[in-house]
């Protein structure tokens, strides 16, 4: 099953005090983490958004415990939301099914 993370740094409510020492905790933290620390987790693209304070990370696991040991890491400063998806070309056959029997349906 593939996945879509998306995180923010968490920095609402912050002083630039805290806001600083974060920022270096959390970068200290991630030089230490390593992909294949978590068994089982693929990441197809990891990427960061040009404000550079949240990103998306695209993974791919058989177990979603996988997931859930890869973003707990994170928790401490970061939102993270997760969410299951498919390949395109997986959704568009679907949803073609899904509209021809809506119209179907919707005959009266």
């Amino acid at each position: 099953m593939k996945y879509m993370l998306e995180y923010t740094v968490r920095t609402a409510g912050l002083s630039f005090d805290q806001n600083f020492a974060g920022s270096q905790s959390l970068l200290a933290a991630f030089s230490k983490w390593t992909p294949d620390e978590e068994k089982g987790l693929m990441i197809h693209a990891f990427v960061a958004n040009l404000a550079g304070r949240g990103g998306y990370v695209l993974v791919e696991a058989n177990d979603p415990k996988a997931i859930t040991a890869f973003v707990a890491k994170y928790n401490f400063w970061n939102d993270i939301d997760v969410v299951p998806v498919v390949d395109i070309s997986e959704s568009v056959p679907i949803n073609a099914s899904s509209l021809e029997w809506a119209r179907q349906a919707s005959k009266g």
